[in-house]
């Protein structure tokens, strides 16, 4: 329920920024990305809290600031305003998304958790078809108010999943508290952020690209998208086992840059397809 929010929040708030607020391209990227900065910068943090306080807590207080940052859209009548608001959802999707992995991550069989980004590509699929359609039929301020109930809903449902807290972690032996970051994953995270930064760019700037070269919208480039990472991870998910993991990562990077080239250099709604599903394979 909140991925499909979340996706449908992928077409409108470009379109939103773009056309009642009257803003930039840089204010379409600054909109959209203040979202993935106070989610990335709160994910560590959330990681440790859902620890001590469990993981319910964060799925139920990320759903219920989430749908409160969504109708907090509907009174944002300037840029600034906008960029707060994005930066209260990255913050709300953080909570939920660290609570609702930590609680598979203890309740699901090991070959089974990697099933939980189902959700989430669903949602990627299944919500801009949802948005552009909310948009055209009856406007942003109803595109808002679906996508808050949504996630109101999201944070309804998290109160009924058991609770899976683990025991405190001790100190370390010098009294101090384990790091928030592990320091072997610094290495891997910043490769994985690197990646994640075209990613962020196809995002944000792809519902308005779509319009450019003559689409009616963008909806179908992330269906697109979203069918092709979950078929790949579906019938590929041994692959890493086969080739070795950093073959994989290799060949995920590269797909991934090649995905992103296509779009930028075939400015055609078949480059902007062929693209994206080069690109998904890559993320997949």
């Amino acid at each position: 329920s909140l991925f499909v929010a979340l996706g449908m929040l992928v077409p409108a708030v470009p379109l939103y920024v773009e056309g009642p607020l009257r803003g930039t391209s840089s204010a379409v990227g600054i909109v959209v990305g203040a979202f993935a900065v106070s989610a990335l910068l709160l994910r560590p943090w959330a990681g440790r809290l859902g620890d001590r306080r469990g993981r319910r807590l964060l799925m139920v207080a990320g759903g219920a600031v989430f749908a409160a940052s969504i109708l907090g859209y509907i009174v944002s009548r300037s840029v600034g305003v906008m960029v707060v608001m994005r930066l209260i959802t990255g913050a709300a999707e953080a909570l939920f998304f660290v609570g609702a992995a930590a609680a598979i991550g203890d309740l699901a069989p090991e070959d089974r958790r990697s099933l939980f980004s189902v959700g989430l590509y669903a949602g990627i699929g299944i919500g801009p078809l949802i948005g552009e359609a909310v948009l055209r039929e009856a406007g942003f301020t109803a595109a808002w108010a679906i996508a808050g109930a949504l996630a109101a809903v999201a944070a309804a449902l998290g109160s009924l999943v058991p609770e899976t807290r683990p025991q405190p972690e001790p100190d370390t032996e010098d009294g101090r508290r384990p790091p928030l970051i592990h320091p072997a994953g610094i290495r891997p995270g910043v490769v994985l952020l690197a990646n994640l930064l075209g990613m962020a760019g196809f995002f944000a700037f792809v519902p308005l690209y779509a319009l450019q070269i003559g689409l009616s919208g963008s909806r179908i480039v992330f269906l697109t998208f979203s069918v092709v990472v979950l078929l790949i991870r579906g019938f590929g998910a041994k692959i890493p086992d086969r080739i070795g993991v950093g073959r994989a990562a290799r060949a995920s990077l590269a797909l991934s840059a090649i995905g992103l080239v296509v779009v930028a250099s075939w400015p055609s709604a078949v480059g902007l397809f062929a693209g994206a599903g080069i690109l998904a394979v890559g993320q997949a």
